[in-house]
């Protein structure tokens, strides 16, 4: 019985399936998981929204922890010295409110919980005051072809020697998901964060897990 059992173990389906349940468990350390982006741009300004599922409090600690959605809008506008607000309309309901300024980023930002499903938006940005400048964006939402737990056993076979020499035989950080547009290509970012905080990066695409470059710490 022991010789038979040692024997199914060692065949090469089972070894694969055995291999499979354990790169599906990565999805639970998964801390942010941006699936989506909506772009656009008008009269000078620039707008990108995003559709994550993140972790709060947000830290790059190698500590998962509970996700909720979270939709943030960024805007990239010619004066930074006044006051926007943000109106659009997503499930039936006007959202939005009063921007926040990002000085580092040089961004206005909102973000509220709850993510879309509409495969464009509009949105309106106007500034307090009479006379001042009003945006209107007509964003287009992009994503992935993957779905997260295949995108990471893609990356996790592909990277397994890079993995294997950051981590050890199991990885027990965290793993941030971020889709990226730029121009016409899509692309996955996936960061793997140990406990002290270091990243292991691949760069992939977004519809087949390709890895097109990797980031040592």
């Amino acid at each position: 019985m022991k010789k038979l059992l040692c024997l199914l173990l060692c065949t090469p389906a089972v070894l694969l399936l055995f291999y499979g349940c354990s790169q599906d468990g990565l999805t639970s350390r998964v801390s942010e998981y941006r699936s989506a982006i909506y772009t656009a741009e008008a009269d000078g300004a620039s707008l990108t929204a995003f559709c994550s599922e993140r972790e709060y409090p947000y830290a790059a600690d190698g500590v998962p922890a509970e996700t909720g959605e979270v939709f943030e809008v960024r805007a990239s506008l010619p004066d930074n010295t006044l006051t926007y607000t943000l109106t659009f309309e997503a499930g039936g309901k006007t959202r939005g409110g009063e921007m926040n300024y990002d000085s580092v980023k040089q961004q206005f930002i909102f973000s509220e919980s709850g993510c879309p499903d509409e495969e464009s938006l509009n949105f309106t940005i106007a500034a307090e005051g009479e006379g001042a400048p009003v945006y209107t964006f007509k964003a287009e939402r992009a994503q992935g072809g993957l779905a997260l737990s295949d995108l990471l056993n893609k990356v996790s076979e592909s990277g397994k020697d890079e993995l294997q020499t950051f981590s050890g035989e199991k990885f027990n950080g965290e793993i941030y998901v971020r889709f990226m547009v730029q121009g016409e290509n899509r692309y996955y970012y996936v960061g793997f964060i140990d406990r002290s905080g270091n990243c292991l990066a691949f760069l992939t695409d977004a519809d087949t897990g390709e890895v097109l470059a990797t980031k040592r710490p």
